[in-house]
């Protein structure tokens, strides 16, 4: 048997509200969860796997497309409240995610912050020490382009938004799950914040990549499913960006 469920957490920023969707798959014996949230949402994601009958203590895996806060906030957090899931990320991502090395995003954020002044740079230097609050959580298994997780799942390296970026593709069902390689903003299909995109041709490279798969619909983890011309969003995001 399987299916898969789209989980929708909103994080309340007071400002403004973010929401993000990992992706629960149900593949015979694997119940996979496809990223963890923002901080503090790891009851928020109980909630979302009880819609559809699971607790946390019943996945066998969560899988990390890469080591943003939005992405691992929450990681910590449920292996703790389930200590046998194991973790599994990207061969590149692995060490970020366990804090052996310092996150990429920080590093580019404090970077960032020495060409500010005045308010960005306050903002930008809070944002810096937010970053350091991410908990860190050991990774239980690498994964590398091509490997299965199940029988239908199967890991698609998608560099570029970050280098050890992964996706995950069910291909007997068209259905690519993208995490930050791409995302919907009023219905169309962009490159998620290129300002944050660490290698914008890996990135670009692996939208290439993805027209040379079998997609009926990309699962977003901004923006949620994309289920139109799959093939015409995906040129259009090369050409929106080429000039870059």
């Amino acid at each position: 048997m399987f299916i898969h469920h789209i989980l929708r957490l909103v994080k309340d920023f007071g400002a403004f509200k973010s929401e993000v969707n990992p992706v629960l798959f149900i593949d015979n014996d694997e119940r996979i969860l496809f990223d963890a949230g923002y901080p503090g949402q790891a009851e928020d994601i109980a909630r979302e796997l009880a819609r559809h009958g699971l607790a946390v203590k019943d996945l066998t895996m969560i899988v990390v497309s890469h080591h943003d806060h939005d992405h691992v906030g929450s990681l910590l957090a449920l292996k703790m409240m389930h200590p046998a899931v194991r973790i599994v990320a990207g061969r590149s991502e692995a060490d970020y995610i366990a804090g052996k090395k310092v996150s990429l995003r920080l590093q580019q954020a404090e970077e960032h912050n020495k060409t500010l002044v005045g308010s960005e740079r306050d903002f930008g230097e809070r944002f810096a020490a937010y970053l350091k609050t991410i908990d860190i959580c050991p990774v239980d298994r690498l994964v590398d382009d091509g490997e299965r997780l199940s029988e239908s799942v199967r890991v698609i390296a998608t560099p570029g938004h970050t280098p050890g970026h992964i996706s995950l593709y069910v291909e007997d069902r068209g259905t690519f799950v993208a995490g930050d390689a791409t995302a919907v903003e009023d219905g169309r299909m962009i490159l998620p914040n290129p300002q944050f995109t660490l290698d914008m041709n890996a990135a670009l490279a692996s939208i290439r990549k993805m027209q040379s798969l079998k997609i009926s619909e990309i699962i977003n983890y901004h923006g949620g499913v994309y289920s139109g011309d799959v093939a015409d969003a995906l040129a259009g995001v090369l050409a929106a960006n080429s000039t870059r």
